[in-house]
Order: structure tokens, then C-alpha cells, then sequence
């Protein structure tokens, strides 16, 4: 008889209800690691985020389902009190289950999460591979991981090298008949600009780690420099089968740099338009640099109707100094907008302010680029220095991290670095202020509706529960 393993989302509500980060998350991430480890393992999935399951109804699907190991998956270090608490709980049902844990968090903070007692192990970086490996050895029949494990040994905790997948085409589908894939399609896992384009939707990756060397970015952390990405022809033929499975009209791809590998991207979209595959779908994250003429013919033959890109800021010094972004001429992104919107394609900019380093006139001019680049919905953020990013280490180095004892907290609503020109309060203040001001003018705010796909009364809910979430 095999050993039971549960794969585990717990549910961001337990810490808060976040307008601006509480989300449901991709079901696909654990049904890849599903499909990874079932022949070794029997495997159920359990979501206590889309379920909105509280700890005692959490408490009882443990115990129902009476698991040997629980891999606890957490994607931001903002939600890390609900990985120590589903595992406080897991241990609570029984003591000897095993707790495996992974996830961004517990990549870049492996040793503050094996310093809870009640998780065993940890998988570091993309930890597909890692788990099956450890899975094998706690059953006897294999060594240890050589790689992207956290483990315990004695009184020290012994540190693998992160993990790395370097052949995406190595990784089987997600195990679909292990999850109600419906559920997660017919509503959107957001509001906003990245919502699905048209219901039933569904969020996809394809792609992993990134080239480019921007300061405040985790991804090199967690996934390498290296972009890698799944076999074209197999992700076409894979959404052949949701489109007639599930009924999926569109694609909203979550990669961190959609369009990177340039060739292996290109390839997918030309795949896309020979096949007529015929379906809606817009990119979360996008180098605005690398979209030439043929890219942008090729996103409008496949079906592309909107693309974020990540600009950053509207000061080139602020982009080559501080961010370390590959933009050259600022000058030239409007022009560049402008191609993308005639091929029908909207645009989401995203911007970042309170920079290390960063004076108040250039937050204030990023501020005006960001109105004038004929972006169609613009996104502030405010400089949040994760552990493990350069920016983190300038931050460090200029004695102005905020916080206690030098250290961040991770909440996307509010400063976190230091300056003689202007606080944490007048920069969370601005993006609030300035974020509603731009997009929701009347000139504006239909085609923001158009691209939220929402009415100006549910925008103007979202706009008053913003500015009230930003309190001090």
C-alpha cells in the first residue's frame, strides 16, 4: 500500500482579506508536482485558499484524510504566518506526519522556516524533482536530494544548493483528474488588468528564470538567470486539451518575462497561428524591449489582447543606476506603446517609486512619465527591498532599510526605505493618490473598465476600499 501525500495551498484569509494581494492562486503549480510524484505516492490536493476553508474546517480535512507526508506550498514571504500555522496544525492532527515545505517564501527564507519545529523539511528552489527524490528516501528506497533540500542534522541545518529544472520538457502536465479545474476557471483569480480575458479562463506558465539583472527582482533567486521554457508544440497541444475539456476561451500568461527566450517565444506564437489554436490571451509581465515588428504581428495573429510591461520608471538615471533595467531611451516608449495599441492590443505599465536612492523630483517625474506614456492603465509600487534581491543589499549598504533593526516588512501598500527627501508615508500616500488620479479621470476611466472587465461602479468600490486599506 503506498504512503499518502497532501498537497497544500493554506488560505491567505487566515492572516487577511487583501484587496490588494489576497488572490487565488494557480491550482497547476501543485498538479505538476502531483504529476511528479504519484507513481511513488498516492496524492490529493487540497486548497484551503479557493475553498476559504477556516483552520478548524482545515484541521478536519487533514485528519479525514489521514496523510504520511503534507507539502505546504507558500508563494510570498508577506503570507508566511499561514505556512507556520498549517503546519502548527498538520502536527497538531498527528505528530508524526511529515512537513514539507516550499515555495518563494521558503526558498529565500529556508532557515528562519526550519526554525519551526513542527516543518521537517524544506524544498528549495523548483523542487518538482526534490520532492520525488525525498519522497523515495523517506520510504527507503533512495538517498537524499543532492540538491534544493533544507534539512535538519543534529543541532545545524544543512543547506543544499537551490534547484533547477533545467529541462521544462522533463515535466509531465498537471495532474487535471487530481483537482476541479472548473472551479478555477469560471471567475477571475483577480480583479484588475490581469484578469482572464474572457471566462471560462485559466492562468498559465511556460517559462522560468530570467537574463536580466533588475535590482529589486527575486526571480534569479528562485529560478536562475537562465530562461528556460517548455516545448512549444507541447503547449499548444496542451491547450487544445483545456479548450475541450474545460471549455477555456483565454490565457492569461503569469511568466515573469513572457517574451524571453525570444526564439523559443516566437516559435510558440507562430505555432499558435499555424494551428489556429483561436484563443484570447494577454501576458502579466513583459520586456517592452525585445517586441519587435515580427512579435508584434505574431501577439496579434495568436489572439493577444493585452500586455502589461514593466517600465519602471520615467528617469533614465533612476532605471541604469538604481533599477539596473535595459531600457536606453525613455523617449522611445510612447512610440513603442503606440505599434502595440495598433495591432489592437492594450497596455498595462507597471512603475515603481521610493527607490533607494531616489530623489523626490524623480518619484514626481516618474509620476508624469507614467501619465504621458499612452499606457491604457498604469500601476504603481512601491520599493519593496525583498531579501535576496540587489536592491535588498543597496538598501543595506545605504543604512536606509526601514523597519526594525534594518529589516522589511513585505506589504505592498507602504514604503520601506528611507530618505532625507521624502518618508514612507508620502510615498504610499502618492502611489494611492496618483495611481487613482491617472487612470479613473473621465477621459480614461471607460477604457480601464473596457480592460478590467467591470462597470464604473465596481471600479469606484475598488478605488474608495484602496484608499481606505492605506492606513497608518
Amino acid at each position: 500500500m503506498k504512503k499518502k501525500l497532501v498537497l497544500v495551498y493554506p488560505n491567505q484569509r487566515w492572516l487577511k482579506d487583501d484587496i490588494v494581494t489576497t488572490w487565488r492562486l494557480d491550482p497547476r503549480t501543485l498538479a505538476v508536482i502531483a504529476a511528479v510524484v504519484r507513481d511513488v505516492v498516492d496524492v490529493e490536493i487540497l486548497d484551503a485558499n479557493v475553498d476559504n476553508l477556516s483552520p478548524e474546517r482545515f484541521r478536519e480535512a487533514i485528519a479525514v484524510r489521514q496523510p504520511d507526508y503534507v507539502g505546504v506550498s507558500l508563494l510570498t514571504t508577506e503570507y508566511a504566518p499561514i505556512l507556520y500555522q498549517a503546519a502548527d496544525i498538520v502536527k497538531d492532527v498527528d505528530p508524526s506526519i511529515v512537513v514539507i515545505a516550499g515555495g518563494v517564501h521558503v526558498t529565500l527564507h529556508y532557515d528562519e522556516v526550519l526554525g519551526h519545529s513542527t516543518i521537517d523539511y524544506c524544498c528549495r528552489g523548483e523542487g518538482e524533482h526534490v520532492l520525488r527524490e525525498l519522497l523515495l528516501h523517506l520510504q527507503g528506497k533512495g538517498p537524499l536530494p543532492t540538491s534544493g533540500l533544507v534539512y535538519r542534522e543534529g543541532d545545524r541545518i544543512v543547506a543544499q544548493e537551490k534547484a533547477v529544472v533545467e529541462d521544462l520538457a522533463a515535466l509531465p502536465w498537471p495532474a487535471y483528474d487530481l483537482i476541479d479545474f472548473q472551479k478555477y476557471c469560471e471567475t477571475d483569480a483577480r480583479q484588475g488588468a490581469n484578469r482572464f480575458p474572457e471566462l471560462p479562463g485559466m492562468a498559465m506558465l511556460i517559462s522560468r528564470g530570467c537574463p536580466y539583472h533588475c535590482s529589486f527582482c527575486q526571480v534569479a533567486s528562485i529560478s536562475g538567470r537562465q530562461a528556460r521554457v517548455r516545448d512549444p508544440a507541447d503547449v499548444v497541444k496542451e491547450i487544445r486539451f483545456v479548450k475541450e475539456r474545460y471549455g477555456i476561451r483565454s490565457i492569461t500568461f503569469f511568466d515573469d518575462n513572457f517574451f524571453v527566450p525570444v526564439k523559443a517565444m516566437k516559435e510558440f506564437l507562430r505555432l499558435m497561428v499555424r494551428e489556429k489554436v483561436d484563443i484570447k490571451w494577454q501576458a502579466a509581465g513583459a520586456a517592452i524591449w525585445v517586441l519587435d515588428e515580427e512579435f508584434l504581428d505574431l501577439m496579434q495573429q495568436s489572439g493577444c489582447v493585452g500586455v502589461t510591461v514593466a517600465l519602471e520608471s520615467g528617469v533614465e538615471r533612476v532605471l541604469h543606476d538604481i533599477v539596473n533595467k535595459p531600457i536606453d531611451r525613455i523617449d522611445q516608449i510612447p512610440d513603442k506603446i503606440d505599434r502595440i495599441h495598433q495591432r489592437g492590443i492594450w497596455v498595462a505599465a507597471n512603475f515603481i517609486i521610493g527607490l533607494p536612492g531616489e530623489t523626490w523630483e524623480e518619484i514626481r517625474q516618474t509620476v508624469r512619465f507614467a501619465e504621458a506614456c499612452r499606457a491604457d492603465y498604469v500601476k504603481f509600487y512601491v520599493a519593496v527591498p525583498l531579501h535576496g534581491t540587489r536592491m535588498y543589499e543597496m538598501a543595506k549598504e545605504m543604512g536606509v532599510l526601514g523597519g526594525a533593526d534594518g529589516h522589511t516588512s513585505v506589504d505592498w501598500r507602504y514604503g520601506q526605505i528611507l530618505s532625507k527627501e521624502w518618508t514612507p508615508k508620502d510615498v504610499s500616500t502618492l502611489r494611492v493618490y496618483e495611481w487613482d488620479r491617472i487612470n479613473f479621470s473621465p477621459d480614461r476611466i471607460g477604457r480601464v473598465c473596457e480592460i478590467w472587465g467591470t462597470t464604473v461602479e465596481e471600479i469606484n468600490r475598488i478605488r474608495k476600499a484602496t484608499r481606505d486599506s492605506l492606513v497608518f
